[in-house]
């Protein structure tokens, strides 16, 4: 493969975890996971977990198995759902103390986002703002193991660790961070309240259908996205409504949309990012919220990709990429969630600044429509009361 120039492309990297165990009570086989990811007998383990997790009893089980197993296991639960640099230092730390040879994140996005960094620090100086950026630690991280506990962030295959510092998100990127084994017990979700689903899992239909919309999608990408989208699309209502099975399915689905995230997120996480630098919300609700308008300022991507996204939003109903955004907007409402700034409680006249902190503190280079100040500003404008219209109309074509 060569580009236009003659010199040869530089070719796309597909990373997933060597090892996903999935089914009902799969934490409590948590020792032989470590020991066949390396973990050496008789070590101390680093367990950075959900603190709803430790204090309703749902880890007793596995942090028992451990024990039992030879592991000695040290239980960390100091992270909020907004993951800050000084948690995660604090923590590591902990881990270079206590000699941990293995760590096990069980979580949501911030807590295995933290369980990797963890993981670089317990064997590399410094803290987690000198690792910020793309990065490859000299000394090797000890095992990881990450299981997650909501159905939506994917984060348990992903090479990334988002952590906030001085108020703003800072992204690490490193391939140490995807995991020696992946855990995925649907026992862990079954019992989450209804909004977490919506929200979770509106977070996994976003990073699916971005990574469609994402200049470096391909095909390996795609096919994990359009199965991601296609679960998120069929089962959250009944995920959301209280059916077990299908939360189990949106597991699966949060999974799939991580591996989609080899091709990274685009114009609709910058939004969510400086939307809730105004108003406070969960990640996947201005995820969720972003994603029918980033799909309107993105309709020129490449024919072939639009099509793909808007039949895999519309069970193969259409091709038309306002369809799948109304589809959209629509399931965003029916699990509760905002579809507008008025219905999400963003401050009447916050637009400039949302745009101007979309466009500056996180552009996007893989998204395919350009981002600039003025029509992320229109567009922003159009989410206030959800036109749609108007939201197409920013990046309308003529020819079109």
């Amino acid at each position: 493969m060569t580009t236009s120039g003659g010199a040869p492309a530089a070719p796309s990297v597909f990373l997933s975890p060597p090892c996903t165990w999935t089914g009902a009570g799969a934490l409590t086989s948590l020792a032989s996971g470590l020991t066949s990811a390396g973990a050496p007998a008789r070590s101390s383990v680093l367990v950075a977990a959900d603190a709803v997790l430790v204090r309703h009893g749902l880890l007793d089980g596995a942090l028992d198995a451990l024990r039992t197993g030879g592991f000695e296991p040290t239980v960390l639960t100091d992270f909020g759902p907004e993951l800050t640099a000084e948690q995660v230092d604090a923590a590591a730390a902990a881990a270079r103390e206590a000699g941990a040879h293995a760590v096990v994140g069980v979580g949501g996005g911030s807590v295995l986002d933290a369980a990797k960094m963890i993981a670089l620090l317990a064997t590399n100086e410094g803290g987690s703002a000198d690792w910020f950026g793309v990065v490859e630690p000299a000394d090797p991280r000890p095992p990881l193991v990450l299981v997650p506990t909501t159905v939506g962030t994917g984060a348990e295959v992903t090479r990334i660790s988002m952590i906030t510092e001085g108020g703003e998100k800072r992204i690490a990127s490193s391939r140490s961070f995807v995991p020696d084994l992946v855990v995925l017990d649907q026992e862990l979700v079954a019992s989450l309240p209804p909004h977490v689903k919506a929200s979770t899992g509106l977070d996994a239909l976003a990073h699916a259908a971005e990574s469609v919309l994402s200049t470096n999608s391909t095909a390996l990408t795609e096919h994990n996205a359009v199965e991601a989208i296609r679960i998120a699309m069929a089962e959250l209502t009944a995920a959301y409504d209280g059916d077990a099975d299908a939360t189990g399915r949106m597991l699966v689905a949060a999974y799939l949309a991580g591996l989609a995230l080899n091709s990274g997120v685009v114009l609709g996480h910058s939004l969510g990012y400086a939307i809730n630098h105004e108003k406070p919300m969960a990640h996947g609700t201005s995820t969720g919220l972003a994603l029918a308008y980033t799909i309107a300022y993105d309709q020129n991507v490449d024919e072939r990709r639009g099509k793909l996204l808007a039949r895999a939003l519309t069970d193969g109903e259409s091709e038309d990429l306002r369809v799948a955004a109304e589809r959209v907007q629509a399931l965003v409402r029916r699990v509760g969630q905002p579809a507008t700034l008025e219905e999400a409680g963003v401050p009447a006249g916050a637009e400039d600044e949302i745009a101007r902190r979309t466009v500056e503190l996180y552009p996007r280079p893989t998204n395919p429509e350009g981002m600039d100040v003025e029509r992320v500003r229109a567009l922003v404008s159009a989410m206030r009361d959800g036109d749609l219209d108007r939201a197409f109309a920013v990046t309308a074509r003529k020819d079109r």
